[in-house]
Parts: C-alpha cells; sequence; structure tokens
C-alpha cells in the first residue's frame, strides 16, 4: 500500500473516507470532528513508518478502533506483541522494536500485569520475558 496518503491532512482525510479503506475505518473516521481529524492524522503519523506493512496497520485498527486508544504507536506495539494469530515475525521493522521498548515497556508491563491478576494466572514475564529475551 502507497504510503503518499499521509503526506497531508487533506490527502490522509480524503484517502480514510475512499474505497481503498475497509468500512470499520471509514465509519470511524466519518465521526470525526476538525481537531479528531487532526488528532488521529498526527497519531497515524509514527505507525505509518514503523511497520513493514501499511495493509498490516490497517488490518489491526480493526481491533484498536473499537476502544479509546490515547497512543496509536503504543497501541499497534501491543497489537503485535499480543499477536492473537501467532504470526512467527513482528511486523514492525527491526529498528523500531528496541525505540518501542525503551518507550512503552513499562507500560506494557503494567498492562500485562493487570492482565495477570485478573487472570491469576503467569507471572508477567513468563508472558513477555526478561527485557533482554524480547531483543
Amino acid at each position: 500500500m502507497n504510503r503518499s496518503f499521509i503526506k497531508s491532512i487533506d490527502s490522509f482525510q480524503v484517502f480514510m473516507l475512499g474505497e481503498g479503506v475497509p468500512c470499520y475505518v471509514q465509519r470511524y473516521c466519518k465521526q470525526l470532528d476538525a481537531s479528531q481529524w487532526q488528532w488521529f492524522y498526527e497519531q497515524m503519523l509514527e505507525p505509518v513508518t514503523f511497520v513493514t506493512d501499511t495493509a498490516y496497520l490497517f488490518y489491526v485498527l480493526k481491533w484498536i478502533l473499537k476502544y479509546d486508544f490515547d497512543d496509536l504507536s503504543y497501541a499497534v506495539y501491543f497489537q503485535d506483541i499480543m499477536d492473537p494469530e501467532c504470526n512467527p515475525q513482528s511486523l514492525i521493522k527491526d529498528e523500531w522494536l528496541p525505540v518501542l521498548w525503551n518507550r512503552y515497556g513499562q507500560r506494557l508491563k503494567k498492562e500485562l500485569f493487570g492482565i495477570r491478576c485478573s487472570l491469576n494466572d503467569e507471572s508477567v514475564t513468563d508472558v513477555i520475558g526478561d527485557d533482554a529475551a524480547i531483543f
């Protein structure tokens, strides 16, 4: 998928409301006001650069857009780590994995700990390993 849609907010809006994106993305975008469009555009700028496949980004938006996210980069990273389809390889570019881990590692551990507590299951390190094991 061509990444030119993200060059400006105008091209972004046209693309996101067009037939080239999944219907769940269109539905989400049709509800946005001007300030929300600006926020969503800014949220999309980074993930577009760090995923290996832009189509994958739109694929994971299917789940992300169902809840109120505060940081799309984190939400994409979380989806990649928790990959329910168990893809053998991350869909985040290798050079971005340590950047995202450094930025979001503590938040990820905290959220996984919360999941662990609610499930009363494995420890966080059993789920994600120690810092070195991820990279």
